[in-house]
């Protein structure tokens, strides 16, 4: 089935837009000017649009209520008068309501094809986030005003610990500006190490519990001095649930609790410490070492609950018996001498199964008139972060084995390529020690500097995989060749941190490269004398075998003139077989010359109408066609680049081919149409060549271009073999292809396809 002759699949393609689309014609005022257009055709979406399905012959600023003289009909207008195809936006009010659309107007032959999008939705929901970004910014100002007016600290913190908002009241308790808090973390803030520790950890409990913090703490004020606050903490979540930012007020209460203080100061100033500090904590009396105090974040630490109280911790934590960790707690208890070590590793069980944890831990002696009483113990529990280290080293080590099992050059460089950091040369290139800036001068080669620089350039630029050969200067000094790629080092904000690399040598596979392109040029170079040679043989073969055929010819024409009348009829079909014989050696010899010579001199192309070459070949045909009672039915035939005599040729060979395999009792019909279509960026036409004739067995679509190749006996029908050849070398040399369908009895059908442009100065 041939698809550009399917009314009913193009009516469905075309309904199935999405989009309104309508064929117009043009209108003309007395002026002789373009006013409006003639609707001659509308898709489903068109109709439906304008609810009217009687349309055809009415203007198109009439059905679908444009202004006459108003924009959307100028550009249309303009893009028919001048052929230029435009896309536009443009709004109009239709029965009191205002709609947006995106025009995009083709003319085609002589109609206007104009597709519209409605896109009256999009506008509004871009109005309606217009003012709804007012008014959120009119909410900002209100948050802020309130905000910055309590004498409350009121705070934001992201995910991350750090302040994506402060009130005025919390800058000037820091004493800073806006722009030297916001985005710093509690620390940058001068928050103390156990504070900042604290309110991190109840960041990340409010993250996975979703649930509200509230405390109290001390921290000193910019102006006030040491100030007692109640702080709470509350999340907030996303459309999704999930935490997003973590919100704080913090009210001073100092005078509250210097009242409450006056009373009880003595006496609860350790409890009130230990029992406030965020770090695991807890204190030991006697010499049996009992719990005496144990703070929230210790018992969830060790995994117990508070009835631990006044029971020894060697009976709470048995497996600390003979550790190294324990005989630091008796050493500080016996000798008073404070102890602090980070990353210390303690085995012992908080689940169930004993497993090793790791702690920075802080112990100090209790006194009481000079004699030691009890301690304090303080274990910050930094697993995760030592368990990741030492991944990251496992995986370092990992690394460094397959860099040290390579045989490659191994480098690295900062993130614009200015430094190299050392590199392990492998005797290739020469080794350094120490990040060095001239490593291209050092390393690559003088001629090379200007491609290394454009190809580093194009990686940087965006942030691609860096690959190319170059020339290098190895480290005995000599030239070599490398074949380096570098791989980009991205941030989680997809910014290069830096780039890790590797170069191969390939130097002896270049010089075994350079060998073999000297022998392909040599090679060549002989090819082209001896296709030389073979075409100044093909002329001269073809005259000295054209000679002797001439004489045959010749003498049997004269014998039969000599023995006119005096031969029998099995003697005349002798000489007419002479005839037939001698005609076909001519046509063979003809065909090879110009199968031959197809390829040997350049055709300079030009701009090429295929109507006129159909026109031309069916005159010359004319006699062969009226014999057949043939026809040539040429519809939608380009213009395009390519040799005039070459495509003469190809389409003169096709016909012929038709008209020479028609069926005896059928009238031969012959439909060649073209259709366009762009493939990668250029443009082509896909010319179709289809008859009615014998047709042939689908297997031989592929060998029926190869040379000398007959599907049918050659005493029935004339031919060389040649002509479908000649047709695929034409099409070939003009950037194009040709196939073949067919079936027995059906016809044959010949599909070329041809580039409108050629991008060569010959063919």
């Amino acid at each position: 089935m041939d698809l550009t002759e399917n009314k009913e699949l193009f009516q469905t393609i075309f309904d199935s837009s999405s989009n309104d689309i309508a064929v117009l014609k043009s209108v003309n005022d007395q002026k002789g000017q373009v006013d409006d257009f003639l609707v001659l055709l509308l898709n489903a979406r068109g109709i439906k649009r304008i609810k009217n399905t009687e349309y055809k012959g009415k203007l198109y600023s009439e059905i679908f209520s444009i202004p006459k003289g108003g924009e959307i009909l100028q550009k249309l207008i303009e893009a028919f008068e001048t052929g230029v195809s435009t896309k536009f936006e443009s709004s109009y009010t239709v029965e009191g309501s205002k709609n947006w659309f995106n025009f995009t107007a083709v003319k085609h032959d002589k109609c206007l094809v104009v597709t519209t999008e409605d896109i009256t939705e999009q506008k509004q929901a871009e109005i309606a986030l217009s003012q709804t970004l007012d008014t959120a910014e009119k909410q900002r100002r209100l948050y802020d005003s309130i905000t910055n007016n309590t004498p409350d600290l009121v705070y934001v913190f992201d995910l991350r610990y750090n302040f994506t908002y402060a009130n005025k009241a919390l800058l000037t308790m820091w004493g800073k500006s806006e722009e030297e808090a916001i985005g710093k973390g509690l620390r940058d803030n001068g928050y103390e190490e156990w504070h900042a520790q604290m309110h991190e950890r109840e960041i990340d409990e409010i993250i996975v519990t979703k649930k509200t913090i509230r405390g109290t703490v001390s921290f000193p004020h910019a102006e006030l001095g040491s100030r007692v606050y109640d702080y709470i903490l509350v999340p907030v979540l996303n459309e999704k649930g999930e935490v997003e930012a973590i919100a704080g007020t913090t009210r001073d209460i100092t005078d509250i609790k210097q009242a409450e203080g006056k009373l009880q100061q003595s006496e609860m100033r350790l409890k009130t410490m230990i029992n406030q500090t965020s770090a695991p904590t807890l204190v030991l009396m006697g010499d049996d070492l009992r719990i005496e105090q144990i703070n929230t974040a210790m018992l969830k630490m060790i995994g117990r609950g508070e009835e631990i109280i006044g029971i020894p911790l060697i009976e709470i934590l048995p497996e600390l018996e003979g550790q190294y960790i324990w005989e630091k707690v008796q050493k500080v208890y016996t000798e008073g001498i404070n102890f602090d070590q980070s990353e210390v590793r303690v085995p012992h069980n908080r689940t169930g199964i004993i497993q090793d944890y790791y702690y920075n831990i802080a112990y100090r002696p209790l006194k009481e008139n000079g004699k030691i009483i009890g301690m304090i113990q303080v274990a910050i529990d930094v697993t995760e972060q030592v368990t990741a280290r030492k991944k990251l080293e496992e995986s370092e080590s990992r690394f460094r084995a397959l860099v040290n099992a390579s045989s490659d050059v191994i480098y690295s460089l900062n993130a614009d390529w200015t430094i190299m950091n050392p590199l392990d040369g492998r005797g290739f290139l020469s080794d350094t020690s120490a990040p060095i800036k001239n490593w291209m001068e050092k390393n690559v080669h003088a001629s090379e500097h200007d491609t290394v620089k454009k190809a580093i350039a194009t990686a940087i630029a965006h942030k691609s995989v860096f690959e190319l050969e170059h020339q290098v200067i190895t480290a005995d000094g000599s030239i070599g060749w490398t074949f380096s790629r570098a791989i980009p080092i991205l941030d989680d904000e997809h910014n290069i941190v830096e780039w890790f690399g590797s170069a191969s040598d390939i130097t002896a596979q270049k010089t075994v490269t350079e060998k073999l392109e000297s022998l392909v040029a040599e090679r060549t170079k002989e090819l082209k004398r001896s296709n030389e040679d073979l075409q100044q043989f093909a002329h001269v073969a073809s005259h000295d075998l054209k000679e002797p055929i001439r004489k045959i010819k010749t003498f049997t024409s004269r014998l039969e003139e000599h023995l006119d009348g005096k031969l029998d009829e099995t003697a005349n079909q002798f000489m007419k077989r002479i005839h037939v014989a001698t005609d076909r050696m001519f046509t063979m010899i003809d065909g090879v010359l110009a199968y031959s010579t197809i390829n040997a001199s350049m055709q300079q192309h030009q701009l090429v109408d295929l109507n006129d070459v159909i026109k031309n070949i069916e005159t010359d045909l004319d006699v062969a066609l009226q014999k057949k009672g043939g026809t040539i039915e040429a519809k939608g035939m380009p213009k395009l680049e390519g040799a005039p005599v070459l495509l003469y040729q190809l389409f003169y060979n096709l016909i012929n081919n038709s008209i020479k395999f028609s069926k005896p009792d059928l009238k031969l019909t012959i439909f060649i149409s073209s259709e366009p279509f762009v493939e990668f960026g250029k443009e082509f036409a896909r010319i179709t060549v289809k008859d009615n004739g014998i047709g042939f067995e689908p297997d031989y679509a592929g060998r029926i271009f190869e040379t000398f190749t007959r599907l049918n006996p050659k005493d029935k029908y004339e031919g060389t073999g040649l002509g479908l050849s000649l047709c695929k070398k034409i099409a070939e040399r003009h950037g194009g292809h040709i196939t073949a369908i067919g079936s027995l009895d059906n016809g044959a059908t010949f599909i070329i396809t041809l580039p409108l442009k050629q991008h060569e100065s010959g063919i």
